[in-house]
């Protein structure tokens, strides 16, 4: 598993000495077997493998998916109201500048994954490991991570450079692409992932992407570029690869039991350690849960937090909704706990405290802030021993996208059992018994509601809402919401700036061929 591997990256050690009794040309021409030359490189699978695995650090490391992603980008949703931490919340509440903090690093790893792809796939071949078997399950990782790190640029950043070859060292100043020649590759490269990566893993290698990852990624590129039935025939080929948890184990997919589950298309594997070196490409430095900082209640983290804006609260009573509701946030519903199964409301008096003089309801996030994992003093305030893999696709997400898909070609009908399979899970009244014929615009509405229910807090939300046009509605400068979800810090989201973080100033300096984006 990859969690537990330990990277290696291609690199030399060299000797600090010299033997002072003499040497000789045969004693100086020596292979340094420490060291992986671009010219050996791809010769043994030893190298290879520990390339693989260098090209997953930059994405599970502090700077992207570990925290930063989530600062720059998952918390601009309107399932957050921010508290104001100066720079480090300016993004998530729309208050950020190009000087401001958290562009950069996502940039900086997406691309250094990228380029480890790019390697792999230029130089692992036949030659160099003729067995097909071994070769293709290594180079296909390399293919789904690429399509991976740029599925991320184009819907944070838009306007990216598309690399897909070595470095040209004559010619480094690369100019943006137009993002459908980006999403271009980001089809491509999954489509060869889907040929050269198997349908599961085990032992060790449990957790890392599979031909369904890769279909399932397809498919939901697919979505997002609005071309529904190319969307619903790929995500149609997983039904019945995987199947939900029942609702008693639901939670399941958010704690460090039962990781790696049926339900799992695609997790980033995650370990809890007590080695932290901040944002450090360095192996086993990275691959802890500091995404607590953003996601623990206001007390508890060091960035002040968040609470939860009260719309999600009642989407969840409306539809009588307690299994997702009792893994996603936390109230004073009855059998609400704090850290560790302890009481809610003694646990959480400084974090009521906190909202009652916000003058907001006192609501608070579950999903992967680390309740799980014992009392609040057993969980590291930088989330160094946060261990909780994050699932980046589940397979209620595959289903969802489907009945989306499906509605939106026109079939709705057809996307009735999809929708219906999530909502018999959760214990909810299902459309074919209360509304058999319902019309297109209603299931469009209980497809968006639905997927605000099932994926609260997973980082799905505000991409949602740019791609169905709702961002302005509900984070605009009047919110259908009715009290504005930034409201703590007084935040508001601008249509056509917004919808994309700005290209990180540091880039532009140096590379005079790069535009900002608008807005900014």
């Amino acid at each position: 598993m990859i969690k537990n591997v330990k990277f290696r990256f291609p690199g030399a050690l060299f000797l600090s000495f010299l033997l002072t009794l003499g040497c000789s040309d045969e004693l100086l021409d020596q292979q340094n077997n420490n060291a992986t030359s671009t010219e050996n490189f791809g010769s043994t699978v030893a190298q290879v493998e520990a390339a693989v695995n260098g090209a997953f650090h930059p994405i599970t490391d502090t700077f992207f998916w570990g925290r930063i992603v989530h600062t720059g980008a998952m918390l601009r949703s309107d399932e957050f109201n921010i508290f104001d931490f100066g720079s480090n919340t300016a993004m998530s509440t729309f208050l950020g500048n190009p000087g401001d903090r958290w562009a950069v690093e996502p940039w900086q790893q997406l691309y250094k994954s990228i380029a480890r792809c790019n390697n792999i796939i230029a130089k692992v071949n036949e030659e160099g490991i003729p067995d097909a078997e071994i070769r293709n399950p290594l180079v296909g990782q390399a293919y789904f991570l690429r399509a991976f790190d740029y599925w991320y640029l184009v819907n944070l950043y838009g306007n990216v450079p598309l690399i897909t070859e070595l470095p040209d060292l004559d010619n480094l100043l690369v100019e943006q692409t137009a993002p459908a020649t980006v999403w271009e590759q980001i089809i491509s490269d999954l489509e060869a992932a889907e040929t050269l990566l198997p349908e599961t893993w085990d032992g060790a290698n449990l957790g890392r992407p599979t031909s369904g990852s890769a279909t399932a990624l397809k498919g939901k590129s697919y979505l997002y570029l609005g071309q529904w039935q190319n969307a619903h025939q790929t995500l149609n080929t997983l039904v019945g690869r995987y199947s939900l948890l029942p609702a008693e184990q639901y939670e399941d997919n958010f704690t460090t039991t039962n990781e790696n589950n049926s339900e799992s298309v695609f997790e980033l594997q995650f370990l809890g350690q007590t080695t932290f070196v901040w944002g450090t490409d360095i192996p086993g430095t990275g691959t802890m849960g500091n995404y607590h900082i953003d996601y623990a209640p206001p007390s508890k983290s060091p960035d002040r937090s968040h609470l939860i804006n009260p719309w999600l609260r009642d989407l969840y009573e409306a539809e009588g909704d307690v299994v997702r509701r009792n893994a996603s946030i936390v109230y004073d519903y009855a059998g609400a706990t704090g850290y560790g199964g302890s009481d809610y409301t003694t646990d959480f008096a400084e974090d009521i405290q906190a909202a009652d003089d916000a003058g907001l309801p006192a609501i608070f996030t579950r999903k992967y802030a680390g309740l799980d994992l014992g009392s609040r003093d057993q969980v590291d305030f930088l989330g160094t021993n946060v261990g909780n893999n994050w699932r980046i696709i589940r397979y209620a997400d595959v289903l969802l996208m489907l009945a989306e898909a499906l509605n939106e070609d026109g079939q709705t009908p057809a996307a009735i059992p999809f929708i219906d399979q999530v909502r018999e899970r959760a214990g909810l009244t299902l459309l074919a018994d209360t509304d058999p014929t319902i019309g297109q615009e209603d299931m469009r509405t209980a497809i968006i509601n639905e997927r605000a229910m099932e994926l609260a807090i997973e980082g799905h939300r505000f991409f949602d809402l740019v791609r169905w046009g709702l961002a302005d509605d509900y984070l605009g400068a009047t919110s259908l919401h009715g009290p504005h979800p930034k409201s703590i810090s007084g935040g508001v989201f601008e249509l056509g700036k917004h919808e994309l973080v700005w290209i990180p100033n540091s880039e532009i300096d140096a590379n005079g061929n790069l535009d900002q984006n608008p807005g900014y």
